[in-house]
């Protein structure tokens, strides 16, 4: 007697192989989330490395003193050299879930009908996942109206944790970044500048009265040189602002500077060029003067000026939401895959980065 053919599926491994299948549309689907992730994408602000107990970043914060003009066999200058240090940054971790019961696997009996419920449990997964690396990133969580890295400090850093209205301009006030003292060394605080009024604050490099659209491009363009000092001679390539600093700075450009990055708008992004560098908003941006979130009825506007050679989001490159295969827990008759991200953003350089905080959200012309 011959045995009628059968098919068994294995539905573990099924799920497995669908999840894995679908894990590189996820992740260029979370850089591509939002404005922010896509632009550091794009500018080269993300870097892969290969584990390690910490994030550790090479720093140059003074020049190489032995470098002068000579003549014939005039000797030159042998000596060691200071100048480098390195800063520290913890790991971030982020983790989903995706679980299907055994209830929900009947309920949707056959191949299709269950790789269609995955299909949607993936989407509700990866949609989660963009929101929360983007609000950990650029909005983060205010404490005694700082920003800080949220959940005990295991959110990543955000964008307020480095250019803060603190570290620039009273760094004595939470102004250790990377397990550097922005308090003791003044070469590791980033470039602000206060825009409500012609008084400088403490710290900062300039002020103007910002009222007029001119006045506003005068003060953009200021931080964007300021943040362009430095022997290399590179800018900020990416500006990130609130929706209505943005559109203030947009409106009064004349129709024919409205250069963007068209690959940007290609992807649903609006964009214009200050500068050198690429000018984008975000819902989520804070107030970095009065330490608020986006929506506070008192809210003014930042305008946050990024440099992706000093600025960059490192990822471990085995955890660049990886996706483990479904297991069956002994108390559960569910069966559950996990999305691991671990990763941390870091600065190498903060003179070469700069904030323009204090901006009017009513300027019309």
């Amino acid at each position: 007697m011959t045995t009628p053919s059968s098919r068994t599926v294995n539905y573990d491994a099924l799920l497995s192989t669908t999840l894995e299948a679908y894990r590189p549309k996820m992740v260029d689907n979370i850089y591509k989330s939002n404005a922010f992730l896509a632009a550091l994408k794009k500018y080269g602000g993300i870097d892969y490395v290969d584990g390690g107990e910490r994030i550790r970043e090479i720093l140059m914060y003074e020049e190489n003193d032995t470098v002068k003009s000579y003549r014939g066999y005039e000797q030159l200058v042998v000596k060691p050299q200071d100048g480098i240090t390195a800063a520290f940054y913890e790991w971030g971790e982020l983790a989903g879930t995706i679980s299907i019961s055994r209830r929900e696997e009947r309920q949707n009996s056959g191949e299709a009908a269950i790789l269609k419920l995955l299909e949607q449990k993936i989407q509700q997964a990866e949609m989660s996942l963009k929101s929360k690396v983007n609000n950990q990133l650029v909005a983060g969580t205010i404490s005694s109206a700082t920003f800080v890295p949220g959940n005990d400090a295991k959110d990543l850093y955000p964008l307020g944790y480095f250019l803060r209205k603190a570290v620039a301009t009273d760094p004595t006030v939470g102004g250790n970044v990377g397990n550097i003292s922005a308090s003791t060394y003044s070469w590791w605080r980033p470039n602000a500048a206060v825009l409500d009024s012609g008084t400088k604050d403490t710290g900062n490099k300039f002020a103007v009265a910002v009222t007029t659209y001119t006045g506003l491009r005068v003060a953009l363009y200021r931080m964007y040189n300021f943040c362009s000092r430095g022997a290399d001679n590179s800018g900020p390539n990416i500006c990130l602002s609130d929706q209505v600093t943005f559109e203030t700075y947009e409106n009064g450009l004349d129709q024919q500077k409205r250069y963007g990055d068209e690959e940007l708008v290609s992807m649903g992004f609006d964009n214009v060029k200050l500068k050198g560098a690429t000018m984008i908003w975000d819902e989520l941006v804070p107030d970095i003067d009065q330490g608020l979130a986006a929506g506070d009825t008192s809210f003014t506007g930042t305008a946050l000026f990024l440099n992706t050679k000093f600025y960059k989001l490192v990822i471990d490159k085995q955890t660049d939401f990886v996706t483990t295969p479904f297991i069956e827990p002994e108390n559960q008759t569910a069966k559950t895959a996990k999305v691991l991200m671990m990763g941390q953003p870091v600065v190498t350089n903060a003179r070469k980065l700069g904030v323009c905080y204090a901006i009017s959200q009513s300027i019309t012309s």
